[in-house]
């Protein structure tokens, strides 16, 4: 016995099979053209907004990179010659390739006029 098909049918078939032939070509692709260096992490200081009797600074990370980056461990400083130097951290559970995360920092006193220097630490990739 011989099942003739709706035409919707055939539509919704040809479509499926279209779509996943594009899937796994893209995937292919992503595979083929990711790169296996290290992850390329920058960082970058926004500008210190006081409220609640302190000072929050926004910190901005960047990955260049073609690998993600996870753990990322950030430390901030003030710039000038105050002692003792107020420092704090934060991690950054996952800064995917080509990508920006954000993360704010606090501090007690006033940043310094010179600024507020901070570099990425240390990661993990996964």
């Amino acid at each position: 016995m011989r099942m003739s098909w709706n035409w919707l049918e055939g539509v919704v078939f040809t479509a499926s099979c279209v779509l996943v032939a594009l899937v796994l070509g893209y995937l292919a692709v992503e595979a083929w053209t990711t790169g296996h260096g290290p992850p390329d992490l920058t960082v970058q200081v926004g500008t210190p907004v006081h409220g609640g009797g302190e000072w929050r600074v926004p910190i901005t990370v960047t990955n260049h990179g073609d690998t993600a980056a996870e753990e990322v461990h950030v430390r901030v400083s003030p710039r000038g010659g105050r002692t003792p130097k107020e420092e704090t951290e934060f991690v950054l559970a996952y800064v995917p390739r080509h990508s920006k995360r954000e993360g704010w920092v606090s501090f007690r006193e006033a940043p310094s006029p010179e600024g507020v220097e901070a570099r990425a630490m240390g990661f993990a990739t996964p």
